[in-house]
């Protein structure tokens, strides 16, 4: 009886990781505006964990960046703009603007 509850966490916890691939890892996050001035603006995304935040917490800069590339890749977008590209980012927010060069 108890098996299944931990089962159950460890899959959520698994599904929680980002895993890159040959695309997301050419996706582009810079949190400067100018570089995608002639680009075109396609989504807004977030790189937030699926997994409700009280199973996991996970605030992590190279997690939600990999989330970021991931996620923007899914949509089309070569460039991801978002506060958590500057390496003083803490969160929470992991929100970015995702654009097509």
């Amino acid at each position: 009886m108890l098996l299944r509850p931990i089962l159950l966490l460890s899959m959520l916890a698994l599904t929680a990781c980002a895993v890159p691939n040959s695309r997301s890892n050419a996706v582009v996050v810079t949190d400067n505006k100018a570089i995608v001035e002639s680009c075109k603006q396609i989504a807004e995304i977030n790189g937030d964990s699926t997994i409700n935040q009280t199973l996991l917490i996970d605030s992590a800069r190279d997690s939600a960046l990999a989330r970021l590339k991931i996620r923007a890749a899914e949509a089309g977008g070569t460039h991801v703009v978002s506060p958590v590209a500057t390496h003083t980012w803490k969160g929470p927010s992991t929100a970015g603007t995702v654009y097509k060069c």
